[in-house]
């Protein structure tokens, strides 16, 4: 074989190499990150009135929230844009699903949807929380374990179950709605209510000063995940759980949270300073 020919194989062996360890490479991150960077945009969940999770402003159409704030970020460590569909937490399960969207921030894991659906670890530590009367002085769960202490849940709710769960002996005034469990507490039928922290800031702002948040210890809390799109082994989830993990650990997520409690008027200044998301 000629010297030519011979240095023409090599770089043709060199290539197809490449275009090997390429193919292993989009391989491993699987059909659901190939096809965000084929298209060059990353299609999220979103609907508003649900802030601070979400927020969009009416004059103009930007879309706001600690969500958008960790999908934002996301989208720039891909190096693509960012697409906003809007949904609901009842149809975002059906259009991850339906390739309506690749990522659904916010969304809390359970049987039924992890059957069809992936999720990645904890986005955030929803920690449980209480409002009490402001004559009222708890700092342990156990203060409100009795049965002279009434405490207020939305039925069915996270909440209840915890109550059910770690305040056995408690006087459970349970609820239709949170709207009633609020009211319970207004006018005293109830001593306490049990709510997750970013819901239960914005109560505490909405009720003003005759009520205290409070963070029983020891600290309880609810992981709230993002909802993926399904790959056969996984891969997008681990790539966007791997992410995660690393912003958490800057102390990014928590960040982004406290600063979208602007949106409902949350002064962070006057959060429990034990609070960490």
């Amino acid at each position: 074989m000629k010297r030519r020919d011979f240095n023409k194989s090599l770089l043709l062996a060199g290539s197809v190499t490449l275009l090997s360890r390429g193919t292993v490479r989009a391989a491993a991150e699987g059909p659901t990150l190939e096809a965000i960077r084929a298209r060059g945009a990353l299609r999220i969940g979103v609907f508003s009135g649900t802030e601070p999770y979400y927020h969009k402003d009416l004059a103009t159409d930007e879309w706001g929230g600690f969500c958008v704030s960790l999908a934002k970020d996301f989208a720039e460590h891909l190096g693509v844009k960012l697409d906003m569909v809007e949904t609901t937490w009842g149809n975002a399960v059906m259009d991850l699903q339906g390739n309506k969207i690749d990522m659904m921030f916010g969304l809390s894991k359970n049987p039924e949807r992890a059957r069809v659906v992936d999720f990645t670890g904890a986005m955030l530590d929803n920690t449980f929380t209480i409002l009490t009367r402001s004559d009222l002085s708890v700092t342990k769960w156990e203060e409100l374990n009795k049965s002279e202490v009434r405490v207020a849940v939305d039925l069915g709710s996270t909440h209840d179950m915890f109550a059910r769960k770690n305040l056995p002996d408690c006087t459970l005034v349970a609820l239709k709605s949170a709207d009633e469990v609020i009211l319970a507490l207004q006018s005293g039928r109830a001593d306490a209510l049990i709510q997750v922290a970013l819901l239960s800031v914005v109560t505490s702002k909405n009720l003003g000063d005759k009520f205290n948040l409070v963070v029983p210890q020891p600290q309880s809390s609810q992981p709230t995940t993002i909802g993926v799109r399904r790959d056969p082994n996984g891969e997008f989830r681990d790539f966007v759980d791997n992410w995660l993990q690393a912003r958490r650990q800057e102390g990014k997520v928590n960040e982004w949270i406290l600063d979208s409690l602007a949106l409902v008027g949350v002064d962070r200044a006057k959060l429990p300073p034990t609070l960490k998301f």
